[in-house]
């Protein structure tokens, strides 16, 4: 039982640190990685999907020194909380809302709503920058709405 907590508070946590790591790296000192990701892909590839290959690391080193003894088993516990974190959000990030993947995917409100969260960070490009639970001000999911009348009435 205590494992499964472990694993839980680590995915829970995880979405702090993927917010700080969006917003203060990727869009701070990496935004030279990052910047290929809020332009129109050009292959199928970008520089940006260098980020989910330095940040899982962290697990793979977890479950590395989890593996060295008894003591530190718990940390087998925190890897797998932040595997299961970075296995959906590249789920959400690129399957669903990006679709960069060709599979047909039921529409689910949760998921919609991850979607249109982040179509206001591309439109704009700041908040939210959390993924699984991205926080929107009112106001700026309405001048998003704005933005979107605007574009369709310019059309």
């Amino acid at each position: 039982m205590t494992g499964l907590l472990l694993a839980l508070a680590a995915f829970v946590a995880m979405e702090a640190v993927s917010y700080g790591a969006h917003r203060w790296v990727m869009h701070g000192f990496a935004m030279g990685w990052h910047r290929s990701h809020h332009r129109p892909a050009v292959g199928r590839f970008e520089k940006n999907d260098l980020f989910p290959l330095c940040f899982s690391t962290v697990g793979v080193a977890l479950c590395a020194l989890a593996t060295m003894g008894p003591a530190i088993g718990p940390l087998l516990w925190v890897a797998g909380g932040i595997t299961a974190y970075g296995a959906l959000y590249m789920f959400v990030h690129d399957v669903y809302i990006h679709e960069r993947l060709p599979v047909g995917l039921p529409r689910l409100r949760y998921l919609d709503w991850l979607r249109e969260s982040h179509r206001i960070h591309h439109l704009f490009g700041g908040e939210p920058y959390g993924m699984l639970l991205p926080l929107v001000p009112r106001a700026l999911r309405e001048r998003a709405r704005a933005s979107t009348r605007e574009a369709r009435i310019r059309l």
